[in-house]
């Protein structure tokens, strides 16, 4: 996060000293908004190589992975028929995982407003804003739960989703029939 945190402090200084390049707030929040989500996508990747690489590895020392090789199959028909098809499900669950990471990671990041420009609907500017009402002497708590819940539902309905998406993807748990 603090690598995420110093690229965006980066582009916000770059922003503010060359201001006389954009001609618009709009146009600065756009670039914003989409530094932030290259930054997380950059530093997200990895996770994902080094478990599909170690899948991988492994699959290619199966029985029918050497068996289509030993008949000549070419690499990519063994890659695209035996190999991507067992990985498949991998590939989904490390994507929503590191969904829910980076829908926490934009919050604490535009909570701390270092994220997206504070103008810009998002899960930590509406935390942001709904700390300050706490604050009130008749305490105005339902815009910090909205938040926190809406969060909450979004993240868990992606994991939902993609349990029944997994369950068709993954060749171990089809019915052979």
């Amino acid at each position: 996060v603090l690598l995420i945190a110093a690229a965006v402090l980066m582009m916000q200084i770059y922003i503010s000293n060359h201001q006389d390049e954009f001609n618009s707030l709009t146009e600065r929040a756009d670039l914003r908004l989409l530094f932030l989500c290259l930054i997380l996508g950059v530093t997200s990747w990895t996770s994902l190589c080094r478990l599909l690489r170690g899948e991988t590895l492994k699959l290619r020392q199966l029985e029918y992975v050497q068996a289509a090789q030993a008949f000549g199959v070419g690499h990519f028909t063994t890659l695209m028929r035996h190999i991507l098809p067992n990985v498949m499900h991998i590939v989904l669950i490390v994507v929503v995982l590191d969904f829910s990471g980076l829908v926490l990671a934009e919050a604490v990041l535009s909570y701390i407003n270092i994220g997206v420009d504070p103008n810009t609907n998002s899960w930590g500017n509406m935390i942001n804003s709904a700390r300050l009402e706490l604050a009130r002497d008749p305490v105005v708590w339902w815009s910090l739960a909205a938040a926190f819940v809406f969060m909450f539902v979004l993240v868990l309905a992606a994991n939902l989703f993609a349990d029944v998406v997994r369950d068709a993807f993954d060749p171990r748990l089809r019915e052979r029939t």
